[in-house]
């Protein structure tokens, strides 16, 4: 079976545990400042100004700042990167394989932690010797046997956003979001925003990505707070040893989905949901909470007032108050860069060795990060204050050690076939066994 082989590699993968965490805001404030002013002409001395090379990006919502960063690189260095997202709603595993297929792959290609670990050995460049492999890109990046293949573009979060302002406008007092430590309580408070004229306090999105990578990966994710328990734990539905009707974070993280559904502002049409209109629900305060993570910074920008205070908080349920899933945000190196051997040319392949030291060790790389961007950079040496409210409360619970590891286990067809399954939950098509069973074959398939 495929995933035997990748054991030691997917554990590898998720080192981003709380103890290693834990380590960045004490790194980053030690740091030297050298390493955050390198001029052009030293991260990119090695590219000629008539090299092109291409990157894929598989984080669509930052696709104009990114085509904003190419004009700027250009500019700075004469080389040129053109950047194309992926199209017509594919993964970044199936645009990969399609453009390797068609003899086309993108010098630098952003991926998920999965998409990494299936190609990296025959097709990305080794980066283990890369300078800022040291400087947090290890512990972030995807490494396998040894070998680190991938550079971590950012650090991202999940769980429930919340709008500070109209929940305290509505209820009349502070929200200490780390109070809410149950399912009943978090109920307790939606229903206090209901009897104050917030008829749906909660959105829910229907993307299959959002319900099969991000909701149903938690069940995975938090068996014990581990990539290593989750990877015993989907060995187990492999083998048909586990049954997830039976599992006890299968039940409470399905209770909360249940609750949340009951609250969801899109209830009468689940399936119709509109992305944009969740980002302004929330934003605007027709809603308080919405199970996503803090990309969604991008879209809530554009409605939210700048007086208004948002933030982060668990995806917490009927466990008990000092249950790590109540007190811990699912966070990792979500995003990852690998460099293709096969196709690019020696001067492309440095080139794009160049740019991500650029984007490093350059202030305007660092700017295009943090301040163009709003990404959690997952490097000690970047020390700009990340300014979103959603990614300051991802920092503080990375800094605080409060964090669950990610789990770069799934197949790469996990979040479109199980977010099908998700969505038929959400819509009442399949009841708790039925999605159960659904979770249970597909798993059982992996075997084959």
């Amino acid at each position: 079976m495929k995933k035997n082989k990748k054991i030691a590699a997917i554990i590898a993968a998720g080192t981003f545990a709380a103890a290693a965490l834990a380590g960045c805001s004490n790194a980053a404030a030690s740091s030297e400042s050298s390493n955050s002013s390198s001029s052009s002409s030293e991260t990119s001395k090695a590219s000629s100004s008539s090299v092109s090379i291409t990157m894929l990006n598989s984080k669509m919502e930052i696709q104009p700042q990114l085509e904003e960063m190419a004009k700027k690189y250009k500019e700075q260095t004469g080389v040129s990167i053109e950047v194309y997202s992926t199209a017509n709603g594919a993964s970044p595993a199936e645009t990969i394989a399609q453009k390797y297929a068609a003899g086309d792959p993108p010098t630098l290609a952003m991926l998920d932690g999965t998409d990494i670990l299936t190609i990296a050995k025959e097709k990305a460049l080794d980066l283990s010797s890369e300078k800022w492999a040291s400087d947090g890109g290890s512990t972030y990046g995807i490494s396998i046997d040894g070998t680190l293949y991938s550079f971590p573009f950012c650090i991202e979060g999940r769980g429930l956003i919340y709008n500070k302002t109209i929940i305290e406008k509505l209820t009349g007092k502070e929200f200490n979001p780390d109070s809410i430590k149950s399912m009943d309580a978090l109920k307790k408070l939606m229903d206090e925003l209901v009897a104050a004229g917030m008829e749906h306090p909660m959105v829910i999105n229907k993307e299959d990505w959002s319900l099969g990578a991000h909701y149903l990966a938690t069940v995975y994710e938090e068996q014990d707070g581990t990539a290593a328990g989750a990877y015993k734990f989907t060995e187990g539905l492999t083998k048909g040893t586990e049954k997830l009707i039976e599992n006890k974070r299968f039940n409470t993280i399905m209770d909360t989905f249940d609750m949340l559904k009951e609250y969801n502002i899109n209830k009468a049409d689940p399936m119709a949901a509109d992305y944009d209109l969740n980002a302004s629900y929330v934003a605007e305060g027709k809603s308080a909470f919405w199970f996503n993570g803090n990309w969604a910074w991008a879209e809530i920008s554009e409605y939210v007032d700048d007086s208004t205070e948002m933030g982060i908080m668990p995806l917490v349920q009927n466990t008990s108050e000092d249950d790590f899933a109540n007190n811990r945000l699912c966070a990792s190196g979500s995003k990852q860069v690998m460099i293709d051997k096969i196709k690019a040319t020696p001067e492309q392949q440095q080139a794009a060795k160049d740019f991500l030291n650029w984007l490093v060790y350059d202030e305007a790389g660092q700017s295009v990060l943090v301040n163009d961007c709003s990404l959690v950079p997952a490097f000690k040496n970047i020390t700009l204050e990340v300014k979103d409210p959603l990614g300051q409360s991802i920092k503080k619970y990375v800094d605080g050690a409060n964090t669950i590891e990610g789990f770069n286990g799934c197949p790469g067809d996990h979040w479109s076939t199980l977010g099908a399954s998700m969505q038929k939950y959400l819509a009442g098509q399949i009841d708790r066994a039925g999605l159960a069973s659904e979770v249970e074959a597909y798993w059982a398939k992996q075997a084959k």
